[in-house]
């Protein structure tokens, strides 16, 4: 019979000690704070499944211990839900405890999801956008075919930069774009990435950075779609004065 000498308290991490761990690989502008700006490059487009529209809303399950309804998740759809039997009721946060009001709901938010890399991590993410304003303002600046171009890989000839000022109803976001010529470093790591994301998965309940799982594809790149989603890319033509940085 072997003893246990140590308390096995003793063989743990002190629980002080700060653990870091990798952020997930989404950023959403909403998470910016008053006076903050992150700046992207937008990769791929609707036709190569690295750009999608749809919508989102927060779903609500039984709890089968309780009875009671808890939130469980969002759920990603093609177009416009309605009103679903899980969907998350509104918070009456007038009161203290915050308690659900029966018989509401939290209406779905439509979104617009693009792989991006961020100048500040240096690594590929979805940008989320959730916010009708920004995505009013990078259609206005994708219809500007001659400035802001295309590579023939797919990469954008341009950088955006998402500020946010002000905070709850007082919240205002823009994008600033840039032209700024795609690195070689990027277009080969672009080159090696490009097929480990399928930003369609979110449709299917499946993680899109495990890459394409259906025969799905996003919606085609130029022109309206039947719910209004417009999307184009133009190949550059000329060679124009761009900022050489590696972002």
């Amino acid at each position: 019979m072997t003893l246990q000498v140590l308390p096995p308290e003793l063989l743990e991490a002190p629980k002080d000690k700060i653990e870091t761990r990798e952020p997930q690989p989404y950023f959403k502008p909403s998470s910016l704070k008053d006076g903050e700006s992150e700046e992207f490059r937008l990769l791929g487009c609707y036709e190569t499944g690295h750009a999608i529209v749809g919508w989102q809303y927060a779903s609500e399950i039984e709890d089968p211990k309780t009875g009671d309804l808890r939130f469980n998740g969002y759920v990603v759809t093609r177009t416009h839900p309605g009103q679903p039997a899980d969907i998350s009721r509104e918070t009456d946060w007038s009161k203290p405890d915050r308690p659900k009001i029966d018989g509401t709901y939290v209406k779905p938010r439509r979104f617009l999801a693009w792989v991006a890399t961020s100048a500040s991590r240096g690594r590929l993410e979805v940008l989320f956008i959730e916010q009708k304003s920004l995505r009013e303002q990078l259609t206005e600046v994708l219809q500007e075919i001659e400035d802001y171009t295309w590579t023939d890989e797919g990469l954008a000839n341009f950088s955006i930069k998402i500020s946010r000022k002000g905070s709850g109803l007082e919240t205002t976001y823009s994008i600033l774009p840039k032209v700024r010529k795609v690195p070689e470093k990027i277009k080969k790591e672009w080159e090696t990435q490009k097929e480990s994301i399928w930003l369609p998965n979110f449709f299917e309940g499946k993680d899109p950075f495990d890459g394409r799982q259906t025969e799905e594809k996003g919606l085609p790149a130029g022109g309206t779609d039947k719910r209004g989603s417009y999307v184009g890319t133009t190949k550059s033509k000329s060679k124009q004065d761009e900022d050489e940085a590696e972002f």
